[in-house]
């Protein structure tokens, strides 16, 4: 038996997920990335009175390097390492939120993606960094973000770094200041991203700015007149009353009273996301939506979101996340 074999054969399984979808879990690694997600989590379970689970994944891939002329080097304690890294996130939260119920869990010898993805069955939400190392490493560049983002059976928040504002979204037409913005549109996911915002922005005393975005087929132009351009005003009218039937529908459904701005934009949906979204606190989507929001986690839009927002967006998925 190979050293690796041995060290899985011993490695201790943590405490399973604690039922109830009660609790805010955060993947952590001690990255910069996994750092602002630790923190963003801990101030979302503490407004949502709710307990805070840090799941640490640590596991050990062989490689070589020419001093060691092809040798593997010594597999090392995961164990150790990864309850160092858990107390160190304890000792965090434990700091700068000392009320908030808090377990660690440590898996050692364990992919991120698989534990994740068991974790957000038990959880309300799941927190991860948009970039991080080791189990995390990539998160949401490739294969992982698609598992954990489309695959959870929960909501899942990527927090992006800091950055300064885009070009061309500073203007307060085009930018919304603090707030929750959402995208929407008729899908049952949308319609279970906006009930999702409107709790968020209840938790944070603030508003909501649905948006729904649209494009005219593609053989018209916004500078038409005549016959085509009173069916461009008249798309629009279609579009912002589709709008007001959804945001009415879920404001009946919530019953909590969230102010909720209709902004209806004549624009590619990744960059009507990121205009209004620019300075506002969580932006909210569907997995997957209708018109252009569809396929949001699988191709340019989503990409587009999650890599260049510059507030941690809420991956809401509808069927599971109720």
């Amino acid at each position: 038996m190979s050293t690796s074999e041995q060290h899985r054969d011993v490695r201790r399984r943590p405490a399973p997920p604690p039922p109830g979808r009660r609790h805010v879990v955060t993947g952590y690694d001690g990255s910069e990335g996994a750092e602002r997600a630790l923190a963003w989590a801990a101030r979302e379970a503490e407004r949502l009175d709710a307990p805070l689970r840090v799941v640490v994944c640590v596991d050990w891939h062989p490689v070589a390097s020419p001093e060691a002329a092809g040798a593997l080097l010594a597999p090392p304690d995961l164990r150790r390492l990864g309850e160092e890294l858990a107390e160190r996130a304890a000792t965090r939260v434990h700091e700068e939120h000392p009320g908030l119920a808090l377990t660690t869990a440590v898996h050692d010898w364990a992919s991120a993606v698989p534990v994740l993805l068991e974790e957000s069955g038990a959880a309300r939400l799941v927190v991860l960094g948009s970039r991080g190392h080791g189990a995390f490493a990539d998160l949401m560049l490739g294969s992982t973000s698609a598992q954990v983002a489309v695959h959870a059976r929960c909501p899942v928040v990527v927090v992006r770094p800091p950055e300064g504002r885009p070009a061309g979204t500073t203007t307060a037409m085009t930018m919304v200041e603090r707030g929750v913005v959402v995208g929407a549109d008729s899908s049952p996911t949308a319609r279970c991203a906006l009930r999702f915002a409107l709790r968020a922005a209840a938790v944070r005393g603030t508003e909501v700015t649905a948006v729904r975005a649209w494009q005219p087929p593609s053989l018209w132009g916004a500078s038409q007149h005549g016959p085509a351009h009173q069916q461009l005003l008249a798309l629009e009218r279609a579009q912002a009353d589709l709008l007001e039937e959804v945001v009415r529908e879920a404001q009946a459904a919530d019953g909590t009273g969230v102010v909720v701005h209709r902004r209806v934009v004549r624009e590619h949906p990744a960059a009507a996301l990121l205009h209004a979204a620019a300075g506002a606190e969580l932006l909210v989507v569907g997995s997957r939506g209708s018109g252009g929001f569809r396929g949001l986690l699988l191709g340019s839009v989503s990409r587009a979101v999650i890599h260049h927002a510059r507030t941690a967006v809420a991956v809401v998925h509808g069927d599971r996340d109720d």
